[in-house]
């Protein structure tokens, strides 16, 4: 009989790496289709600077991803750039209360009320989400984020918002992007749950020194042989008492078993790949929408200052690329050295658009416009580097609360684990894998005590 383990995790990104790491001391199995782990946690390291493609943000060690960042004897540094600022018409504000960002930006008279009632309308949002979100005793996680997801989410966040004009409009769907979707099809509750993590003083304001991918890598060399790369997973299907994985690796067919399965893939994925599954979960997975991201990592070496030491994120409304992030921030206590890392972001419908050309046309309008925004600085970029996230993130859309039952409901050894289930980010992973992990082992717990003598 073929060794029946007691977990396989299917999916090697943040939220299943996190569950094998809390499942170590147990006989747990991991796979990765792709041939790497980190999943949307990616950089590659460039002498004292690195290159981010993906996700960067980390919270304090009170929040999942950065409590496990520090588990693992990371270096989680503060940002000390300015985190919101907005670059348009030739001139960036940074730094302040957001409040005054209407006032400061080169606005005419109807863009700057326009812009004044959009900010009302956010801040009074967030003040009705921030008491939603107030915890509730004796309330469980299922039902914590059942009554989040309903929070505003009838209408689109531009209907909540109302008309605004060109210029402002504009400016709001460059900001919305960072979260995969266009206020016209994001659920107003999600497009105020963005803002409100802006806003909070409990926002995530650490990077990892090194990189991001510094954390699914200490995982890695935690688990060892446990992980298995380039293994896609076919099919998986509850038999009795335990259940059957199948994989494809390279030429071979490969078949695991296990007493528990966490699914840890995205929605779409989990939607093709397990068997038996009750019907309203298997529409509901099938609901479940995604926004593209497009990322290009740069490396520069310049020898002094620059105008944007001071920042870490710009919104730059009307270029290609719509938010500038200063990946060698946390680098910029003390001396100033040579050099630096960027990273250039577009979400949504916009990067959509730019990947349907190839990865020097998207290099070139990045570099032209980043010239445009920091002149001069074409010249002392000496790398672009391109990535293409097709599924960069889930998001909320009205209605997609009433989809959450069925995506959270007990389906007995197959355990499904994503930041679809929740306002997707590192820690909405982290903590709905953690939970599938207890879950399980306080169900081998029971079986070992059901089976002592």
């Amino acid at each position: 009989m073929s060794k029946i383990h007691d977990v396989i995790i299917v999916g090697g990104g943040i939220g299943g790496l996190s569950a094998a790491w809390r499942l170590r001391h147990r006989d747990v199995l991991l796979l990765e289709a792709d041939s790497r782990v980190g999943g949307r946690l990616k950089s590659e390291q460039r002498g004292e600077y690195w290159l981010n493609f993906g996700g960067h943000l980390f919270g304090e060690a009170s929040s999942p991803a950065g409590g496990l960042a520090d588990e693992l004897g990371l270096d989680a540094r503060p940002i000390p750039g300015d985190r919101m600022g907005i670059a348009m018409h030739g001139k960036l504000v940074a730094g302040g209360r957001s409040e005054t960002f209407p006032l400061r930006l080169p606005l005419g008279l109807r863009s700057r009320l326009s812009f004044i009632k959009m900010g009302l309308k956010l801040r009074t949002g967030v003040m009705r989400l921030l008491a939603v979100q107030q915890k509730v005793p004796g309330e469980d996680p299922a039902a914590r984020r059942v009554r989040q997801l309903s929070f505003d989410n009838a209408r689109t966040l531009a209907d909540y918002v109302g008309t605004l004009t060109p210029e402002v409009d504009l400016m709001l769907r460059t900001i919305t992007e960072r979260t995969a979707a266009d206020p016209t099809v994001m659920a107003a509750g999600y497009g105020l749950t963005s803002f409100g993590q802006v806003w909070s003083k409990h926002s995530f304001g650490r990077n990892l020194f090194g990189g991001s991918s510094r954390l699914p890598e200490a995982i890695a060399r935690e688990l060892g042989d446990r992980i298995v790369t380039s293994a896609e997973v076919t099919c998986i299907e509850a038999h009795g008492g335990h259940v059957v994985v199948d994989y494809v690796r390279g030429s071979e067919t490969c078949r695991a078993m296990a007493r528990h399965v966490i699914v840890a893939t995205t929605a779409n994925v989990t939607h093709r790949i397990v068997r038996g599954l009750p019907e309203d979960t298997r529409s509901a997975l099938g609901q479940i929408r995604y926004g593209a991201f497009l990322s290009a990592a740069v490396l520069t070496d310049e020898t002094g200052p620059m105008p944007w030491d001071n920042s870490y994120a710009i919104a730059t409304p009307g270029l290609s690329f719509g938010v500038f992030f200063n990946m060698a921030s946390t680098l910029r206590i003390g001396t100033r050295k040579r050099g630096g890392s960027l990273m250039l972001f577009r979400g949504a419908r916009g990067a959509e658009e730019l990947m349907k050309g190839s990865d020097e046309d998207i290099a070139a309008a990045f570099l032209t416009d980043l010239d445009r925004l920091f002149p001069g600085t074409r010249a002392v970029v000496r790398e672009i580097k391109v990535q293409r996230w097709p599924l960069g993130a889930p998001y909320s859309f009205p209605g997609r609360a009433e989809l959450q039952p069925a995506l959270t409901r007990d389906l007995g050894p197959v355990h499904l684990a994503g930041d679809y289930l929740e306002f997707p980010c590192m820690d909405a992973a982290i903590a709905t894998a953690g939970e599938c992990a207890d879950r399980i082992l306080a169900l081998l717990r029971e079986d070992a005590g059901a089976l002592a003598p």
